[in-house]
């Protein structure tokens, strides 16, 4: 059996590299049985993805073809035509699909965002006989359309990796659905060289995305929050801020790059000799993981940066905005102090629930000793479900 993973996309996002190579090693086939689609073959090597996955490159990105279908989608609105276009940068690995095999919808929180590929690459497989199973995701009631609700019921099988999000899929009347961990907590930090500033004292960690910052700026209301903390933390604290990027995917007409957004915080802060920025170019998932490891505590936008903090025990707060944060952190036995919605908040929370990990850090950690040796380990548990090797 073979196993195919559409939404792998690229190690652009150290997300989508650490659900692959988990999900890799959790499957336990060879790299020629496993196969991701791949929008930057280099950079996925460099990262070693290609240890893990026979990494198949996108189609061609021709700007001429998707105008081409997008002006058919516009002039007869089919889903056939919507099928075409969505369908057309995966043909390479969709050509290597059999029925017999079976297709892994990762992406985690890909339904928490409106109709996508997962959809329309559901319904074609459904169509073609081929098995598919949505894994380790997140999605709740306010996330929902027609069209997944439709494409919900085409999976053999629904991982979900929280219980906010097992409960909603059982509301809804689905069966085959299961709870276990995100896949991600079974890796380990891969050891790489520490920035200086581990030299100089505590440590914290800080990701920052555009998805909580309303984009790639600091005007926000929520920027407002993010950066009356690091005033507190440089004027009330001695700690060292080591602003840690987890994505840095650009595209045509949006940038989702955390690099950008560490830079605006710097120079806000006239490049404080107690601000850092971690350079990921060369490091990996699991490099970048150690580095949170070394921390004294974390905040974290991406859910795989805040995962790593989860699985080091790493006392942390999670920047969340969808149902995922607060879903893990439950699960984890954390308060809900340490979940701080970027979307709906009052004024000062986020200093508020930085107080709170500043005041119960101690029993923060020992708690997340406590259950993360077992928690970490229970992804595989998956491999019964579904008769891995």
């Amino acid at each position: 059996m073979k196993y195919f993973y559409p939404i792998h996309f690229d190690g652009g996002n150290r997300g989508c590299e650490a659900i692959a190579k988990s999900t890799a090693i959790i499957v336990g086939e060879d790299v020629g049985n496993q196969f991701g689609y791949c929008r930057d073959i280099n950079l996925d090597t460099q990262l070693g993805l290609d240890k893990f996955l026979t990494l198949v490159p996108c189609g061609v990105d021709s700007y001429l073809a998707d105008r081409f279908l997008a002006a058919l989608n516009r002039l007869f609105h089919t889903h056939r035509t919507m099928t075409w276009r969505t369908n057309y940068p995966y043909r390479q690995l969709l050509r290597l699909i059999s029925p017999g095999d079976r297709v892994l919808f990762t992406g985690g929180d890909m339904l928490c965002y409106g109709d996508n590929e997962i959809v329309t690459l559901n319904n074609w497989l459904y169509q073609h006989g081929v098995e598919t199973i949505l894994w380790g995701c997140s999605m709740g009631p306010e996330n929902q359309t027609t069209e997944k609700l439709k494409t919900l019921f085409k999976f053999s099988m629904i991982y979900t990796r929280e219980s906010l999000t097992f409960s909603y899929m059982k509301s809804l009347g689905l069966k085959n659905v299961c709870l276990l961990p995100d896949p991600a907590f079974i890796l380990s930090p891969e050891s790489c060289s520490l920035p200086d500033c581990f030299a100089k004292g505590r440590v914290i960690g800080i990701n920052i995305s555009n998805y909580v910052m309303g984009g790639i700026t600091l005007d926000g209301r929520f920027a407002n929050e993010v950066l009356g903390l690091i005033e507190h933390i440089l004027s009330d604290t001695d700690l060292h801020i080591l602003l840690i990027p987890h994505v840095t995917w650009v595209f045509k007409t949006q940038s989702q790059d955390d690099r950008e957004i560490a830079r605006l915080i710097a120079d806000h802060f006239g490049n404080n000799e107690r601000i850092d920025i971690l350079d990921i170019d060369s490091l990996n998932y699991c490099q970048i993981r150690h580095v949170i490891s070394k921390c004294w505590a974390f905040i974290g936008a991406r859910t795989h940066a805040v995962i790593s903090s989860y699985s080091t025990c790493v006392p942390a707060i999670a920047l969340g905005y969808s149902i995922k944060s607060r879903g893990i952190a439950k699960d984890l036995g954390l308060d809900e102090a340490l979940v701080v919605d970027s979307k709906n908040f009052k004024e000062g929370e986020l200093l508020k629930s930085f107080m709170y990990l500043l005041n119960n850090h101690d029993a923060i950690h020992n708690h997340l000793l406590s259950v993360i040796p077992e928690y970490s380990q229970r992804p595989y548990q998956i491999r019964e479900k579904l008769s891995f090797t």
